[in-house]
């Protein structure tokens, strides 16, 4: 199957996986984005830096440089990279992010720090990586009674 990607800039850099065998496609950071919330309207403000510095617990938005046309019957998700995880603290915080056949802007991982540390991430970096899904298709029906199940109603920390 192929999925045919289109780079956003020409200086934009397109997903690669490192193995044949990798489940996803690494992501590069393009730039920067500020997520800003003024008088009610929300606006993404360009950071025309070639690195920034992302404090505890803050946001970023990190434009990834291409679209994609994923085919019908699919989506995909953007998902943290294991590595940045581990020994940065960093993560994707809408994992997963979903990108659906339909979409053909450019992708965007939104980042954050959930280290204690300041962390310095730069244009060019592996920031994330994608994955290719099946879509199940589905639809919800009403129903007065759910069959019951061994579970049932047991939700947070029921089984310990």
């Amino acid at each position: 199957m192929k999925v045919f990607v289109k780079k956003w800039t020409n200086d934009s850099r397109l997903p690669e996986r490192k193995h044949n065998d990798d489940a996803g496609f690494d992501c590069y950071i393009r730039g920067f984005k500020r997520p800003v919330i003024e008088e009610g309207t929300k606006k993404l403000i360009d950071i025309n830096e070639n690195s920034y510095i992302l404090k505890p617990l803050e946001r970023i938005g990190c434009p990834l440089g291409f679209a994609t046309a994923v085919p019908n019957g699919y989506y995909a998700a953007v998902v943290p990279r294991s590595g940045n995880a581990l020994w940065k603290g960093l993560t994707i915080l809408n994992t997963p992010g979903t990108i659906d056949a339909g979409y053909r802007n450019e992708w965007m991982a939104i980042v954050v720090n959930v280290s204690n540390d300041n962390v310095k991430i730069e244009k060019g970096e592996r920031i994330c990586q994608f994955i290719l899904r099946k879509l199940v298709d589905f639809d919800l029906e009403t129903s007065d009674d759910l069959e019951e199940s061994e579970r049932n109603l047991g939700g947070f920390g029921s089984t310990d």
